[in-house]
């Protein structure tokens, strides 16, 4: 078996298949996986984003994770946003939105030298970097057909942050509103999308390579165009730019070992939780039971309550990580959780339930595996003029009051997401997981996790099965939840909403019984699976 490809994007998982075929591993797969779903799901990824991966070489049994996050430019300040601080319910926002869209929301991108760091450190050597991106260049040239996953994101995602719709941000350039609206609307399920100015974009990065996005003359529009309208990176910015590459995260749960990104992205946050549980006769209260869904929940909700308090871009900030991922400290909140206490934890600033995003996960048949997460977070509504991409809107992502761990700073990275877990059992890559999306992801690898390892289920089942989230209050469990559920949690102190949006998994495993990999990509989302014999 060549291996397996799990994508958010139905169409996306062909271009990975694609490598494995032609005698690629795991990291020539999601490379080529990630173009494709930059092209046929363009407002929530692409090229002019971020994000980070978790990859595992099994030959050398190395394991790294590479964050190609985007980081404020040179010329942001704690104070650049302060002037237009508003109330508002959803908490504090910026007058006008110029966090959230057009040319200050933008973020120096580090997709492309992130993949192009993944390829050197752990491409197979066999395939160049020229047909990694052909995949993508086929699909922007000839289409892709807008599916009701995509469309449904694009209009839901916005309501959930409180980021100007998406149909608003693609007015805020002109190349914008000609590519991705149709008679001034975004474009409709069954509508096929043709992107030739990105196709172009992508083809001169497979001939020139990646480096001309950032001191070619791709990276030469994008700096002229930031610079004309009062952008907050410049072209050193993108000369600069290097991603962060280093050792993951490392937790365990049972005899399992979790590697997963460290601050300030959320791998911290899925290990604590597993933390937590592990000790806890989960398997005894029932699958989804009301007690079973009450402990996991306030597990959650502990782990999140110190997620702005204590996390942090590193570089700028400590972040407590001995005293977090400590032993003794998720033994004495699970001591109080099954006592019936609430634990007494520092409430976050604000929900984190941002669903933009996207996801690939492979194993070869080797035994080397990636987990990558990356996104433009919603979009700008900024696309550089002729090349075709919409970049980034990350600085929404900071606190834009002064003075705080999250606050802006140049070169600084927020507080983010992420979250691509690798699971390794005997010493072998096992899982291979993430999600689009906020809270709901870091949840959604727990309970895929437990779901696995706890209840025999199978890849698929643990994907398919109803999942709930907690971040703070209160508990969100998905529109097919039955009442009498919903008023048992309310009986054991929560309060408790429908919610629709519980992530979107796309894993691989490698079957513990049969030693064969298999996967599953959410029916949440747009499903995408390709299993290459």
């Amino acid at each position: 078996m060549r291996g397996v490809v799990a994508s958010v994007e139905g169409p996306a998982a062909d271009a990975g298949a694609q490598m494995l075929r032609r005698g690629g591993n795991a990291m020539d797969a999601a490379i080529a996986t990630a173009f494709a779903q930059c092209v046929t799901n363009p407002l929530m990824c692409g090229i002019g984003g971020m994000g980070v991966m978790t990859a595992h070489d099994a030959a050398t049994g190395e394991t790294l994770c590479i964050g190609f996050w985007g980081m404020a430019g040179s010329l942001a300040r704690p104070d650049t946003f302060t002037a237009d601080l508003v109330e508002t319910p959803r908490g504090r926002r910026v007058r006008g939105e110029r966090n959230a869209m057009g040319y200050q929301s933008v973020m120096t991108p580090g997709f492309i030298r992130g993949m192009a760091d993944g390829f050197r450190r752990f491409g197979s050597g066999r395939i160049a970097w020229k047909d990694l991106l052909m995949p993508a260049v086929r699909l922007a040239h000839e289409g892709f057909v807008v599916d009701r996953y995509i469309r449904r994101w694009w209009d839901l995602d916005p309501w959930i942050t409180g980021d100007p719709p998406a149909e608003e941000r693609m007015r805020v350039t002109a190349d914008a509103a000609r590519i991705y609206l149709k008679d001034g609307h975004l474009y409709d399920v069954g509508d096929r999308l043709v992107q030739e100015d990105y196709a172009r974009t992508i083809e001169r990065l497979a001939d020139a390579g990646p480096d001309d996005f950032y001191e070619g003359q791709i990276g030469k529009v994008i700096a002229g165009d930031m610079a004309a309208h009062g952008g907050l990176f410049t072209a050193d910015d993108l000369h600069r730019y290097r991603p962060l590459c280093g050792e993951p995260l490392w937790g365990t749960f049972q005899d399992l070992t979790i590697a997963a990104d460290g601050p300030p992205g959320s791998g911290l946050l899925v290990i604590q939780i597993l933390n937590i549980l592990e000790g806890i006769d989960l398997r005894a209260l029932g699958w989804n039971s009301p007690r079973y869904l009450d402990v996991v929940a306030r597990a959650m909700r502990h782990a999140f309550a110190g997620r702005f308090v204590y996390n942090a871009d590193p570089r700028f900030t400590p972040v407590p990580l001995d005293m977090l991922l400590s032993q003794e400290r998720a033994a004495d909140v699970r001591r109080q959780i099954l006592e019936g206490r609430d634990v007494p934890a520092p409430p976050a600033p604000a929900p984190f339930r941002g669903e933009g995003t996207t996801h690939v996960s492979v194993i070869d048949g080797d035994g080397n595996a990636v987990a990558m997460t990356h996104s433009t977070r919603e979009s700008s509504g900024v696309v550089p003029p002729g090349l075709g991409f919409t970049l980034n809107n990350d600085m929404a992502s900071f606190d834009p009051v002064p003075g705080r761990r999250n606050s802006i700073g140049p070169g600084k990275i927020p507080v983010t997401g992420g979250a691509p877990t690798l699971v390794f059992k005997d010493g072998q890559a096992h899982m291979a997981l993430g999600s689009p999306g906020g809270g709901p992801k870091v949840n959604g690898i727990v309970q895929v996790i437990l779901n696995v390892h706890v209840f025999g289920m199978s890849i698929e089942e643990a994907v398919r099965a109803e999942r709930i989230h907690c971040d703070s209050e209160p508990v969100m469990v998905e529109e097919s939840t039955p009442d009498e559920k919903m008023e048992a949690l309310r009986r054991l102190g929560h309060r408790v909403e429908r919610w629709p949006y519980a992530a979107r998994m796309a894993a691989v495993l490698r079957n513990p019984k049969t030693g064969r990999l298999e996967g599953a990509s959410d029916h949440r989302g747009g499903a995408g699976l390709a299993v290459v014999e």
